[in-house]
Protein backbone atom coordinates (compact mmCIF):
# COMPACT_ATOMS: atom_id res chain seq x y z
CA UNK A 1 0.00 0.00 0.00
CA UNK A 2 2.99 2.07 0.90
CA UNK A 3 4.27 1.66 -2.55
CA UNK A 4 1.41 2.29 -4.43
CA UNK A 5 0.72 5.68 -2.61
CA UNK A 6 4.26 6.93 -3.43
CA UNK A 7 3.46 5.95 -7.06
CA UNK A 8 0.57 8.01 -7.35
CA UNK A 9 2.29 10.99 -4.98
CA UNK A 10 5.26 10.71 -8.11
CA UNK A 11 2.96 10.33 -10.64
CA UNK A 12 0.67 13.20 -9.49
CA UNK A 13 4.38 15.60 -8.58
CA UNK A 14 5.20 14.35 -12.04
CA UNK A 15 1.62 15.64 -13.63
CA UNK A 16 2.05 19.41 -12.10
CA UNK A 17 5.58 19.93 -12.72
CA UNK A 18 4.38 19.68 -16.53
CA UNK A 19 1.74 21.47 -16.25
CA UNK A 20 3.39 24.10 -14.74
CA UNK A 21 6.19 24.34 -17.37
CA UNK A 22 3.10 23.99 -20.02
CA UNK A 23 1.38 27.06 -18.28
CA UNK A 24 5.15 28.97 -18.64
CA UNK A 25 5.37 27.94 -22.20
CA UNK A 26 1.75 29.19 -22.98
CA UNK A 27 2.37 32.34 -21.64
CA UNK A 28 5.58 33.31 -22.77
CA UNK A 29 4.15 32.55 -26.52
CA UNK A 30 0.57 34.55 -25.37
CA UNK A 31 3.40 37.95 -24.68
CA UNK A 32 5.28 37.28 -27.32
CA UNK A 33 4.17 38.99 -31.34
CA UNK A 34 5.18 39.70 -34.52
CA UNK A 35 5.40 43.48 -35.34
CA UNK A 36 4.79 44.89 -38.78
CA UNK A 37 6.27 48.22 -39.74
CA UNK A 38 6.10 48.98 -43.57
CA UNK A 39 8.31 46.23 -45.38
CA UNK A 40 9.84 45.46 -41.74
CA UNK A 41 9.03 42.72 -39.71
CA UNK A 42 9.84 41.56 -36.54
CA UNK A 43 9.34 40.02 -33.05
CA UNK A 44 8.87 41.78 -30.24
CA UNK A 45 7.13 41.01 -26.04
CA UNK A 46 4.90 42.73 -23.84
CA UNK A 47 7.07 43.84 -21.13
CA UNK A 48 5.02 46.82 -18.87
CA UNK A 49 1.25 47.84 -18.85
CA UNK A 50 -0.40 50.45 -17.09
CA UNK A 51 -3.96 50.95 -16.59
CA UNK A 52 -5.10 51.42 -20.05
CA UNK A 53 -1.96 50.50 -22.80
CA UNK A 54 0.16 47.55 -22.73
CA UNK A 55 4.16 47.81 -23.72
CA UNK A 56 5.78 46.15 -26.01
CA UNK A 57 9.59 45.99 -26.28
CA UNK A 58 11.35 45.25 -29.63
CA UNK A 59 13.79 46.16 -32.45
CA UNK A 60 14.44 50.22 -33.71
CA UNK A 61 15.40 49.12 -36.50
CA UNK A 62 12.12 47.39 -36.76
CA UNK A 63 9.64 50.14 -36.09
CA UNK A 64 11.74 52.98 -37.16
CA UNK A 65 11.45 56.71 -35.12
CA UNK A 66 9.10 57.81 -32.19
CA UNK A 67 5.49 58.86 -33.76
CA UNK A 68 5.96 55.88 -36.35
CA UNK A 69 2.37 53.82 -36.56
CA UNK A 70 2.87 50.36 -36.83
CA UNK A 71 0.85 46.53 -36.79
CA UNK A 72 1.26 43.93 -34.07
CA UNK A 73 -0.24 40.26 -34.05
CA UNK A 74 -0.74 37.94 -31.05
CA UNK A 75 -1.32 34.46 -30.75
CA UNK A 76 -3.45 32.52 -28.75
CA UNK A 77 -4.82 29.00 -28.74
CA UNK A 78 -3.47 28.47 -32.56
CA UNK A 79 -5.69 31.73 -33.23
CA UNK A 80 -3.82 34.60 -34.78
CA UNK A 81 -5.30 38.15 -33.76
CA UNK A 82 -5.95 40.69 -36.28
CA UNK A 83 -3.77 43.30 -36.78
CA UNK A 84 -3.18 45.39 -33.93
CA UNK A 85 -2.03 49.00 -34.42
CA UNK A 86 0.41 50.95 -32.23
CA UNK A 87 2.56 54.17 -31.94
CA UNK A 88 6.58 54.01 -31.26
CA UNK A 89 6.70 55.98 -27.87
CA UNK A 90 10.58 55.51 -27.61
CA UNK A 91 13.19 54.69 -30.04
CA UNK A 92 17.21 54.41 -29.71
CA UNK A 93 19.72 53.06 -32.64
CA UNK A 94 23.31 53.32 -33.04
CA UNK A 95 24.68 51.18 -35.86
CA UNK A 96 28.16 50.71 -34.21
CA UNK A 97 26.95 50.21 -30.46
CA UNK A 98 25.43 47.66 -28.96
CA UNK A 99 21.88 49.41 -28.50
CA UNK A 100 18.70 48.75 -30.52
CA UNK A 101 15.62 49.38 -28.97
CA UNK A 102 12.37 50.52 -29.26
CA UNK A 103 9.04 50.76 -27.28
CA UNK A 104 5.40 50.16 -28.80
CA UNK A 105 2.02 51.37 -26.79
CA UNK A 106 -0.63 49.30 -27.47
CA UNK A 107 -4.40 50.19 -26.09
CA UNK A 108 -5.73 47.62 -23.62
CA UNK A 109 -9.49 48.20 -25.64
CA UNK A 110 -7.71 46.42 -28.42
CA UNK A 111 -7.59 43.65 -26.86
CA UNK A 112 -10.42 40.59 -25.63
CA UNK A 113 -9.17 40.09 -22.26
CA UNK A 114 -6.04 40.65 -20.11
CA UNK A 115 -2.76 39.84 -21.66
CA UNK A 116 0.14 37.79 -19.95
CA UNK A 117 2.92 40.96 -19.24
CA UNK A 118 6.62 39.07 -19.19
CA UNK A 119 8.91 41.90 -16.59
CA UNK A 120 12.29 42.45 -17.42
CA UNK A 121 14.55 41.39 -14.36
CA UNK A 122 15.02 43.52 -12.04
CA UNK A 123 18.61 44.31 -10.61
CA UNK A 124 20.34 41.44 -8.65
CA UNK A 125 17.86 39.18 -10.79
CA UNK A 126 19.74 35.65 -10.90
CA UNK A 127 19.10 32.33 -12.50
CA UNK A 128 22.04 29.88 -12.19
CA UNK A 129 20.44 27.56 -14.95
CA UNK A 130 22.49 27.81 -18.41
CA UNK A 131 19.16 27.54 -19.99
CA UNK A 132 17.26 29.99 -22.28
CA UNK A 133 14.14 30.58 -23.53
CA UNK A 134 12.87 32.84 -27.13
CA UNK A 135 10.25 33.55 -28.94
CA UNK A 136 9.88 34.78 -32.35
CA UNK A 137 8.95 35.11 -35.62
CA UNK A 138 11.30 33.85 -37.60
CA UNK A 139 11.13 34.82 -41.54
CA UNK A 140 8.15 36.60 -40.63
CA UNK A 141 6.37 33.30 -39.77
CA UNK A 142 4.07 32.62 -36.78
CA UNK A 143 5.79 33.15 -33.19
CA UNK A 144 7.77 29.82 -32.35
CA UNK A 145 9.51 29.01 -28.63
CA UNK A 146 13.52 27.99 -28.91
CA UNK A 147 15.02 26.33 -26.55
CA UNK A 148 18.88 27.41 -26.29
CA UNK A 149 21.47 27.92 -23.85
CA UNK A 150 23.75 31.06 -22.82
CA UNK A 151 27.69 30.17 -24.55
CA UNK A 152 29.06 33.28 -22.58
CA UNK A 153 27.95 37.24 -21.69
CA UNK A 154 30.03 40.66 -21.78
CA UNK A 155 29.36 43.52 -20.41
CA UNK A 156 25.50 44.34 -22.24
CA UNK A 157 25.85 41.47 -24.47
CA UNK A 158 24.86 37.91 -24.14
CA UNK A 159 25.86 35.03 -26.96
CA UNK A 160 23.80 32.11 -27.20
CA UNK A 161 22.46 29.18 -29.29
CA UNK A 162 21.20 28.57 -31.42
CA UNK A 163 22.07 31.03 -34.09
CA UNK A 164 19.48 33.87 -34.74
CA UNK A 165 17.81 34.33 -38.51
CA UNK A 166 16.15 37.09 -39.96
CA UNK A 167 12.78 37.53 -38.51
CA UNK A 168 13.98 37.36 -34.70
CA UNK A 169 14.73 41.16 -34.62
CA UNK A 170 13.26 42.06 -31.51
CA UNK A 171 12.84 38.40 -29.79
CA UNK A 172 12.36 37.70 -26.10
CA UNK A 173 15.46 36.34 -24.43
CA UNK A 174 13.58 34.55 -21.10
CA UNK A 175 15.01 32.26 -18.64
CA UNK A 176 14.32 28.74 -17.85
CA UNK A 177 10.84 28.89 -16.71
CA UNK A 178 9.83 32.05 -18.65
CA UNK A 179 9.13 34.21 -15.42
CA UNK A 180 11.69 37.26 -16.49
CA UNK A 181 12.92 38.63 -19.99
CA UNK A 182 16.90 38.52 -19.77
CA UNK A 183 17.49 39.87 -22.60
CA UNK A 184 16.66 40.87 -26.38
CA UNK A 185 18.09 39.59 -29.75
CA UNK A 186 18.89 42.26 -32.45
CA UNK A 187 22.23 40.34 -33.88
CA UNK A 188 24.17 36.95 -34.49
CA UNK A 189 27.59 36.44 -35.05
CA UNK A 190 29.51 35.15 -37.67
CA UNK A 191 30.76 31.71 -35.78
CA UNK A 192 26.84 30.74 -35.11
CA UNK A 193 25.54 32.76 -32.50
CA UNK A 194 22.71 34.55 -31.44
CA UNK A 195 23.64 38.16 -29.99
CA UNK A 196 21.57 40.00 -27.01
CA UNK A 197 21.43 43.14 -25.66
CA UNK A 198 21.08 41.91 -21.27
CA UNK A 199 18.48 42.82 -19.25
CA UNK A 200 21.04 45.58 -17.50
CA UNK A 201 21.03 47.27 -20.75
CA UNK A 202 17.39 47.31 -21.69
CA UNK A 203 16.66 48.47 -18.30
CA UNK A 204 18.74 51.13 -18.45
CA UNK A 205 17.02 52.53 -21.98
CA UNK A 206 13.63 51.85 -20.14
CA UNK A 207 14.66 54.93 -17.67
CA UNK A 208 16.70 56.34 -19.79
CA UNK A 209 19.99 55.89 -19.48
CA UNK A 210 20.96 54.99 -22.80
CA UNK A 211 24.01 56.72 -22.42
CA UNK A 212 25.85 54.58 -19.78
CA UNK A 213 25.36 51.58 -20.99
CA UNK A 214 26.31 51.86 -25.17
CA UNK A 215 29.44 49.81 -25.46
CA UNK A 216 30.79 48.58 -29.11
CA UNK A 217 29.97 46.03 -30.91
CA UNK A 218 32.10 42.90 -31.81
CA UNK A 219 33.60 43.07 -35.22
CA UNK A 220 31.46 39.73 -36.22
CA UNK A 221 28.06 41.03 -35.19
CA UNK A 222 25.29 40.69 -38.20
CA UNK A 223 22.43 42.70 -37.62
CA UNK A 224 19.13 41.04 -38.51
CA UNK A 225 18.04 43.03 -40.84
CA UNK A 226 14.62 41.62 -42.73
CA UNK A 227 16.51 40.01 -45.66
CA UNK A 228 15.72 38.89 -48.62
CA UNK A 229 14.18 34.85 -48.59
CA UNK A 230 14.46 32.29 -51.49
CA UNK A 231 12.95 29.27 -51.90
CA UNK A 232 14.59 27.00 -54.54
CA UNK A 233 13.49 23.47 -55.73
CA UNK A 234 16.18 21.00 -56.60
CA UNK A 235 14.20 18.95 -59.58
CA UNK A 236 16.08 16.04 -61.39
CA UNK A 237 14.80 15.14 -65.34
CA UNK A 238 11.92 11.66 -65.39
CA UNK A 239 11.69 12.56 -61.60
CA UNK A 240 8.00 11.66 -60.57
CA UNK A 241 8.47 12.63 -56.64
CA UNK A 242 9.20 16.28 -58.38
CA UNK A 243 6.00 16.68 -60.41
CA UNK A 244 3.98 15.46 -57.32
CA UNK A 245 5.90 18.13 -55.07
CA UNK A 246 5.60 20.94 -57.46
CA UNK A 247 1.95 19.90 -57.65
CA UNK A 248 1.40 20.24 -53.71
CA UNK A 249 3.44 23.44 -53.74
CA UNK A 250 0.32 26.26 -53.32
CA UNK A 251 -0.11 28.41 -56.33
CA UNK A 252 0.67 31.55 -54.21
CA UNK A 253 4.26 30.37 -53.08
CA UNK A 254 7.03 31.62 -55.24
CA UNK A 255 9.79 29.62 -55.67
CA UNK A 256 12.41 28.79 -58.48
CA UNK A 257 13.37 25.45 -59.94
CA UNK A 258 16.85 23.65 -60.80
CA UNK A 259 18.79 20.88 -62.28
CA UNK A 260 20.52 19.06 -59.61
CA UNK A 261 23.30 18.75 -61.93
CA UNK A 262 23.52 22.32 -61.90
CA UNK A 263 23.16 22.58 -58.13
CA UNK A 264 26.43 20.17 -57.90
CA UNK A 265 28.27 22.03 -59.95
CA UNK A 266 28.00 25.44 -57.92
CA UNK A 267 29.15 23.57 -55.10
CA UNK A 268 26.11 22.05 -53.34
CA UNK A 269 25.63 18.50 -52.24
CA UNK A 270 22.26 17.31 -53.28
CA UNK A 271 22.03 13.57 -52.98
CA UNK A 272 18.19 13.13 -54.10
CA UNK A 273 15.49 14.78 -55.67
CA UNK A 274 13.10 16.64 -54.40
CA UNK A 275 14.77 18.78 -52.67
CA UNK A 276 13.90 22.02 -51.09
CA UNK A 277 16.70 24.69 -50.40
CA UNK A 278 16.78 28.49 -48.09
CA UNK A 279 18.65 30.63 -49.16
CA UNK A 280 18.73 33.98 -46.74
CA UNK A 281 21.07 37.21 -47.89
CA UNK A 282 22.41 34.25 -50.55
CA UNK A 283 23.34 32.43 -48.38
CA UNK A 284 21.94 28.36 -47.37
CA UNK A 285 20.26 28.17 -44.36
CA UNK A 286 18.31 24.88 -44.92
CA UNK A 287 18.21 22.02 -47.07
CA UNK A 288 15.38 19.54 -46.69
CA UNK A 289 15.16 16.15 -49.14
CA UNK A 290 12.56 13.98 -49.45
CA UNK A 291 8.34 14.99 -50.52
CA UNK A 292 6.98 17.38 -48.32
CA UNK A 293 3.36 17.18 -48.68
CA UNK A 294 0.10 17.89 -46.07
CA UNK A 295 1.48 19.19 -42.82
CA UNK A 296 4.86 18.77 -43.39
CA UNK A 297 5.11 20.95 -46.36
CA UNK A 298 2.86 23.46 -44.47
CA UNK A 299 5.05 23.72 -41.44
CA UNK A 300 8.32 24.07 -43.72
CA UNK A 301 6.73 26.92 -45.73
CA UNK A 302 5.70 28.94 -42.33
CA UNK A 303 8.81 28.52 -40.17
CA UNK A 304 10.57 30.86 -43.61
CA UNK A 305 7.35 33.05 -44.35
CA UNK A 306 6.11 31.49 -47.54
CA UNK A 307 3.09 29.82 -46.92
CA UNK A 308 0.01 31.39 -44.76
CA UNK A 309 -0.03 29.98 -41.73
CA UNK A 310 -3.40 32.07 -40.56
CA UNK A 311 -5.05 30.09 -38.03
CA UNK A 312 -7.92 32.72 -37.34
CA UNK A 313 -11.64 31.37 -39.21
CA UNK A 314 -12.53 33.28 -42.01
CA UNK A 315 -14.92 36.15 -41.89
CA UNK A 316 -17.60 33.39 -43.13
CA UNK A 317 -17.69 31.84 -40.11
CA UNK A 318 -17.71 34.35 -37.51
CA UNK A 319 -19.05 31.55 -34.26
CA UNK A 320 -16.15 29.96 -33.91
CA UNK A 321 -16.51 28.58 -30.35
CA UNK A 322 -13.39 27.83 -29.51
CA UNK A 323 -11.55 31.08 -31.27
CA UNK A 324 -10.71 33.30 -27.93
CA UNK A 325 -10.21 36.40 -30.17
CA UNK A 326 -14.27 37.01 -30.93
CA UNK A 327 -15.26 34.61 -28.30
CA UNK A 328 -14.60 36.19 -24.69
CA UNK A 329 -15.47 33.04 -22.45
CA UNK A 330 -12.37 31.26 -24.22
CA UNK A 331 -10.12 34.04 -23.49
CA UNK A 332 -9.02 32.46 -20.35
CA UNK A 333 -8.88 28.91 -21.48
CA UNK A 334 -5.94 28.21 -23.79
CA UNK A 335 -4.94 25.33 -25.73
CA UNK A 336 -2.98 24.32 -22.02
CA UNK A 337 -5.68 24.42 -19.95
CA UNK A 338 -7.67 21.94 -22.51
CA UNK A 339 -5.34 19.66 -22.30
CA UNK A 340 -4.83 19.90 -18.34
CA UNK A 341 -8.72 19.25 -18.47
CA UNK A 342 -8.44 16.34 -20.64
CA UNK A 343 -5.61 14.83 -18.89
CA UNK A 344 -7.38 14.77 -15.13
CA UNK A 345 -10.19 13.14 -16.70
CA UNK A 346 -7.67 10.13 -18.29
CA UNK A 347 -6.42 10.61 -15.04
CA UNK A 348 -9.71 9.94 -13.15
CA UNK A 349 -11.00 7.04 -15.49
CA UNK A 350 -7.06 5.57 -15.53
CA UNK A 351 -7.27 5.55 -11.44
CA UNK A 352 -10.87 4.41 -11.58
CA UNK A 353 -9.91 1.48 -13.70
CA UNK A 354 -6.74 0.32 -11.30
CA UNK A 355 -9.02 0.37 -8.45
CA UNK A 356 -11.63 -1.70 -10.34
CA UNK A 357 -8.49 -4.03 -11.41
CA UNK A 358 -7.17 -4.69 -7.94
CA UNK A 359 -11.05 -5.11 -6.50
CA UNK A 360 -11.70 -7.43 -9.18
CA UNK A 361 -8.47 -9.47 -8.07
CA UNK A 362 -8.60 -9.26 -4.81
CA UNK A 363 -12.12 -10.75 -5.03
CA UNK A 364 -10.97 -13.39 -7.80
CA UNK A 365 -7.74 -14.16 -5.02
CA UNK A 366 -10.28 -13.86 -1.77
CA UNK A 367 -13.61 -15.63 -2.83
CA UNK A 368 -12.17 -19.41 -3.71
CA UNK A 369 -10.44 -18.99 -0.30
CA UNK A 370 -13.77 -17.94 1.55
CA UNK A 371 -15.55 -21.07 -0.02
CA UNK A 372 -13.20 -23.54 1.20
CA UNK A 373 -13.20 -22.05 4.53
CA UNK A 374 -17.05 -22.36 4.52
CA UNK A 375 -16.82 -25.92 3.32
CA UNK A 376 -13.77 -27.42 5.85
CA UNK A 377 -16.07 -25.75 8.96
CA UNK A 378 -19.48 -27.53 7.62
CA UNK A 379 -17.23 -30.95 7.44
CA UNK A 380 -15.67 -29.89 10.88
CA UNK A 381 -19.04 -29.44 12.70
CA UNK A 382 -20.37 -32.36 10.70
CA UNK A 383 -18.13 -34.86 12.24
CA UNK A 384 -18.22 -33.52 15.55
CA UNK A 385 -21.94 -34.53 15.85
CA UNK A 386 -21.28 -37.88 14.81
CA UNK A 387 -19.75 -38.85 17.93
CA UNK A 388 -22.49 -37.71 20.31
CA UNK A 389 -25.84 -40.13 20.74
CA UNK A 390 -27.33 -37.12 21.81
CA UNK A 391 -27.00 -35.08 18.23
CA UNK A 392 -28.03 -37.86 16.48
CA UNK A 393 -30.95 -37.17 14.05
CA UNK A 394 -33.98 -39.46 14.53
CA UNK A 395 -34.43 -42.78 12.38
CA UNK A 396 -36.41 -42.60 9.36
CA UNK A 397 -37.62 -46.29 9.58
CA UNK A 398 -41.68 -46.63 10.54
CA UNK A 399 -42.11 -48.36 13.57
CA UNK A 400 -44.20 -52.03 13.40
CA UNK A 401 -47.82 -51.10 13.45
CA UNK A 402 -49.91 -52.29 16.26
CA UNK A 403 -53.54 -53.87 16.38
CA UNK A 404 -56.31 -51.07 17.11
CA UNK A 405 -58.74 -51.71 19.35
CA UNK A 406 -62.30 -52.50 18.58
CA UNK A 407 -65.17 -49.69 18.66
CA UNK A 408 -68.44 -50.23 18.70
CA UNK A 409 -68.96 -48.85 15.19
CA UNK A 410 -66.69 -51.66 14.05
CA UNK A 411 -68.23 -54.35 16.10
CA UNK A 412 -71.67 -53.54 14.44
CA UNK A 413 -70.13 -53.73 11.10
CA UNK A 414 -68.77 -57.35 12.37
CA UNK A 415 -72.39 -59.23 13.30
CA UNK A 416 -73.81 -57.37 9.85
Amino acid sequence: MCRISLTLLAVVSLGTAIHANEDSTDRVLRASCRVFAGNARGSGVIFDADEDNYHVLTNAHVVGRVGNRVSLEFEHSGYRSRPIAGRVVRSHIARTTSIDLAIVELPRSAFPGPMPVVPLAEVGFKDDSPTVLTCGAQGGAAVSLQRGHIVRQTRGLIYYKPEALPGRSGSPLFNDDGSRVIGLVAWRTGDGHGLAMNAAAVRSFVHGEVAEVETALPDDAIPLWQSSTMLVLVTSEGCRPCELQKQAIPDDVRYQTFDIEYVNEKGYRVESTPTFMVFVDRKLQEQRSGLLRGDRLRAFLNRWGFGDDDAEPDDSEPSDDFNPWTNKRRWERGQIRDRIDEAKDRFTWWLIGKWLGFAGGGAAIVFPWLFFIYRALRKLRSSDNDGCPANKPPSRRRSPKRPRKPTATRQRKAKR
